[in-house]
């Protein structure tokens, strides 16, 4: 199979997971829902892992369910979990012509390295929102979802670095 072919089959194998991916994330579902839940859980479970984290510098740190409170408050909604930067980072992986041993690595490894970016982020943004409120947005809407793509980027050059080796490196 020539580059271009390979080149294009990731493309088009790509776009087709993360559509699949995407389309199950933002499905419509009924609000209060079982499906609702399990995820209002999962946020309240991320704002558990901030908030202990938080607390390390910060005891009067105290979280209540999705809201982490101390010296700024945030809460923790859909889309603080970035959830959509894993979906294009799942979606890479598992177009990337690999042997599918090292696409499973590539996802046990590479999801917990960028659920810790995003902890760092809402860890960050915590501090801004404290200590340059009118910069909170700026790093919240513009700074912070830049650089956790471009750090995901990294993240599945080094995956595909490592999945495919070069000739004669075994």
């Amino acid at each position: 199979m020539t580059e271009a072919r390979r080149t294009v089959r990731f493309v088009l194998v790509f776009a087709a997971i993360a559509a699949c991916l995407f389309t199950v994330y933002t499905f419509p579902y009924r609000e209060h829902g079982l499906s609702e839940d399990m995820f209002d859980s999962y946020l309240a479970l991320y704002a558990q892992a901030v908030g202990a984290v938080l607390s390390l510098a910060e005891p009067q740190i105290s979280v209540i369910h999705t809201d982490i409170v101390g010296r700024f408050a945030l809460r923790i909604v859909k889309n603080c979990d970035a959830i959509e930067v894993h979906i294009l980072y799942t979606a890479a992986v598992l177009a990337f012509p690999a042997p599918l041993a090292r696409r499973l690595w590539g996802l046990a490894l590479g999801h917990p390295i960028v659920i810790a970016l995003n902890i760092l982020r809402i860890c960050s943004l915590y501090y801004v929102g404290w200590l340059a409120p009118t910069r909170f947005e700026t790093f919240h809407m513009e700074i912070w979802p830049l650089l956790l793509i471009a750090c995901t980027s990294l993240l599945f050059l080094g995956y595909a670095r490592w999945a495919v080796p070069a000739p004669g490196r075994a």
